[in-house]
């Protein structure tokens, strides 16, 4: 008698292999989906703080004004970078939205309004400005993500 395929038994050990291995790999890429969030909404803000410091230095010293900054002009592609972050209550929220500030040229904890995208804010002279993720939740690293 010739055999032919596996045996119930064979095929069950190997699907609690495949289980066993699985409980292992899930957690370690969801890390990985958290650390990834992380490295890019860092980029993204770094991206918007240069687009920042180029405006500054093309206009004489001065920042863009809510607008200008709103509008996405001041970046190369033309709109505001979206962002993605963990708010509060856990969700992930991915969004270009800019909430301003009071005009002081520096965002505070009380600006920041945890529906996602970023806050920026520029002083009434336009010589400082802020600019924050607009997320009151933490990144991997335990870090507020409006304290980067």
């Amino acid at each position: 008698m010739k055999r032919r395929g596996f045996t119930l038994v064979e095929l069950a050990i190997v699907i609690a292999i495949l289980g066993i291995l699985a409980l292992y790999a899930i957690p370690k890429y969801q890390g990985m989906v958290e650390e990834a969030r992380t490295a890019q909404a860092k980029a993204q803000l770094g991206t918007v703080r240069s687009a920042l410091a180029i405006y500054y230095a093309k206009n004489g010293g001065k920042f863009p004004d809510t607008t200008t900054f709103s509008n996405g002009s001041i970046f190369a592609e033309e709109t505001v970078p979206t962002v993605e972050a963990t708010l509060t209550d856990g969700t992930v929220r991915k969004s270009n939205a800019v909430a301003t500030g009071n005009n002081d040229g520096v965002v505070s904890v009380n600006e920041i309004t945890d529906v996602g995208g970023w806050v920026y804010d520029v002083s009434t002279d336009r010589t400082k400005a802020d600019v924050r993720i607009n997320a009151k939740g933490t990144s991997v690293e335990g870090i507020l993500w409006y304290k980067y």
